[in-house]
């Protein structure tokens, strides 16, 4: 009778243990932060003046639970066919609010192409949250909560007689989200917006003159759209020659 009286005791206070490690489960709180959703739409046709019109327009809203402060939108129309990337500001907002939405338009206008070529759009949001400067992507490949954590790059620059070459090695294998812009003395010659899947090295290339100034912009994303790296740099020595 004693054992079983024990063993009682023993079963009572397990279970008071366990509901009160679910109740701590159950009632300790996420970290708040921002969440910055949209819902937009693009259309690509002839405008009034014969030129192509590439138009946006729609709505961002932060459905976070963190204000985002310093709010800046930008609309960027990736025109591969002309060779430029045209950066549009779209709004500059002091804050965000949760659940406070703003609506966005941008328009990007070019002539037009035989045949018809596409322009790619994205929107990239910038804000300060926890004191540090965030960005993110629009339209992100996929959506994800789950960080994809630090990664570092290094950018290895090759110059042959006849191309120019960028090899990106990120500090471990993974998805990636590229936007570039390279410039030939001082004219655009190759732009767009890439994804890298599975990979350990994200290479870049395009043919050059061998005495020819070159610049360019990178910034690479996790597939959910954030930013993980950003470089603007130039190149005006032949640094190996293609035998």
């Amino acid at each position: 009778m004693r054992r079983l009286a024990i063993a009682l005791v023993i079963i009572a206070l397990a279970v008071v243990v366990s509901v009160g490690i679910v109740n701590y489960v159950q009632i300790t709180p996420e970290p708040k932060e921002v969440d910055i959703a949209y819902d937009y739409v693009v259309t690509q046709g002839l405008g009034d003046s014969g030129m192509e019109k590439v138009e946006i327009n729609g709505t961002i809203w932060n459905q976070g639970e963190k204000e985002a402060e310093n709010l800046s939108i930008t609309a960027l129309f990736i025109d591969k066919y002309y060779g430029k990337i045209a950066e549009k500001p779209v709004k500059v907002k002091e804050n965000l609010l949760p659940d406070e939405q703003i609506n966005i338009h941008a328009k990007y206008l070019r002539e037009k192409t035989i045949p018809k070529t596409e322009v790619k759009v994205k929107i990239r949001v910038e804000w300060t949250e926890d004191g540090e400067r965030r960005f993110k992507i629009l339209p992100p490949v996929r959506s994800s909560k789950q960080p994809v954590g630090s990664v570092d790059f290094k950018e290895n620059i090759g110059r042959y007689h006849d191309r120019f070459v960028l090899e990106i090695i990120p500090s471990k294998k993974g998805y990636y989200e590229v936007i570039y812009q390279f410039k030939e003395n001082n004219r655009t010659v190759k732009c767009g917006d890439s994804v890298f899947y599975n990979t350990s090295a994200i290479t870049l290339s395009f043919p050059i003159n061998e005495s020819s100034y070159v610049e360019y912009h990178i910034e690479i994303f996790s597939l959910d759209g954030m930013l993980l790296h950003e470089s603007t740099a130039s190149s005006s020595v032949v640094d190996k020659v293609m035998k």
